[in-house]
């Protein structure tokens, strides 16, 4: 239940933040966009080339506006239909856009009365959690509108100019849903027979090039050439807890993941920025790995936010909450 929620909210928001540009998007080369991101994901060695291919397209194709433009408006479903073709065609929202496919369907054998009041209350709800999440969770997102009106022009032309240039209320909205899932989906990962940890590149104390880390089927296996390295401390704490720890590229595919049957069943802690990482769960729940999610404490990466790449970190912590492996109260 609790899940079917948050997708209404998220459905809110999103209409709110984005729903203004994509009804002004009146001509867009949806399906090729949409392929070019699956594509990227199945033949990582062409990643570069589809990107630049993709920045084009976007910045010529997708228009974004500024949530005031569309805040104050309900959508009717066909508009909701329009929003889903945008969210899809971006990549950023690709799991998000195909569960408002099912809503979608729900809203379509209902009365169009009926069907508007359901959108206008996602609506609604979503203009309540702004106001109400600026208070409450405002306090770890202080720089972000700075960042974005400085930033935002310097992106135009860049295929990741959605994904780093997300609104606070994105941000606040992707921390709620993190705990929900966590919550929605612990009964199923926990008796997992066997659990990994997938991290990003950017955790990485050490350059690219520089990492000694081993490619596998399941991505890059730390080998211990930094004691420092936040990823080598998590592979140490996986030894000592029968987990193992992945670096993952960005948009990797993850339906590597999937728990196959007559298999050992696959739990999967995902580690990631806010702006990814409820896709990233959404997409290992639909091919059917319990997933759990782990922020990371901010972003660093140097392919999306700074030129000289700063090394990023998680709240171990919350790790170990994850893995229940925290001491007991008073223990010594």
């Amino acid at each position: 239940m609790e899940e079917y929620v948050f997708e209404l909210l998220d459905m809110g928001v999103l209409w709110r933040v984005y729903g203004g540009g994509a009804l002004a998007t009146d001509i867009a080369p949806y399906r090729l966009l949409s392929f070019l991101w699956e594509f990227r994901k199945l033949y990582p060695r062409w990643k570069p080339s589809v990107d630049i291919l993709r920045a084009v397209l976007m910045g010529a194709f997708l228009k974004t506006y500024n949530q005031t433009s569309i805040e104050k408006q309900y959508p009717a479903v066909r508009d909701l239909s329009q929003l889903i073709l945008w969210l899809e065609a971006t990549g950023d929202f690709r799991e998000d856009a195909l569960r408002f496919i099912r809503w979608h369907a729900f809203l379509l054998s209902h009365s169009t009365r009926n069907a508007g009041e359901r959108l206008r209350d996602a609506v609604d709800f979503a203009q309540w959690f702004e106001l109400t999440s600026a208070g409450s969770l405002g306090e770890f997102t202080p720089n972000v509108e700075q960042f974005t009106n400085r930033e935002t022009q310097k992106y135009r032309w860049r295929e990741d100019r959605i994904a780093c240039t997300r609104t606070r209320v994105e941000y606040h909205l992707n921390m709620v849903g993190a705990e929900i899932m966590n919550r929605a989906f612990r009964v199923s990962f926990l008796p997992a027979d066997r659990k990994a940890v997938l991290v990003p590149g950017c955790m990485r104390s050490r350059p690219e090039k520089e990492c000694q880390a081993i490619h596998v089927s399941e991505g890059l296996c730390c080998k211990g050439c930094d004691k420092t390295c936040h990823v080598n401390r998590l592979r140490a704490m996986g030894i000592k807890n029968s987990f193992d720890v992945f670096i993952l590229p960005h948009a990797s595919d993850l339906s590597r993941w999937a728990s196959k049957p007559g298999s050992p069943s696959k739990g999967v802690v995902g580690v990631a920025c806010l702006t990814t990482l409820i896709g990233g769960g959404w997409e290992l729940k639909r091919h059917g790995g319990p997933a759990q999610c782990v922020l990371l404490n901010y972003c660093g990466c140097k392919k999306h936010w700074d030129p000289k790449g700063i090394p990023t970190e998680l709240d171990m912590q919350e790790m170990k909450r994850i893995f229940n492996i925290l001491p007991r109260a008073g223990a010594s």
